[in-house]
């Protein structure tokens, strides 16, 4: 599954509360060249078309530059479900 940035429609962003810093939360929406959503399905992050009352079930991809590791690299986390899961 090729995931491309078509739309980074960034919907508004929070911020992080750390120690000794604070960072913007981007959140994106994801889609293939095919138009597929994401979407969990039995605890699966798929990809499928999204239509009607099951366009709810969009998951928005959250985007946060991790500065702990190697910043010069610009490392990011992403996660899913609010933050409450991560994409590894």
């Amino acid at each position: 599954l090729a995931l491309l940035f078509l739309c980074a429609e960034a919907e508004g962003f929070a911020l992080c509360r750390a120690p000794a810093l604070q960072t913007k939360v981007f959140q994106y929406r994801l889609w293939d060249v095919n138009q597929k959503s994401l979407y969990l399905r039995d605890d699966q992050l798929v990809a499928g078309h999204l239509q009607g009352a099951n366009a709810a079930l969009e998951e928005k991809v959250f985007w946060v530059p991790n500065r702990a590791f190697e910043p010069t690299r610009l490392p990011v986390i992403l996660g899913i479900r609010h933050g409450s899961r991560c994409l590894s």
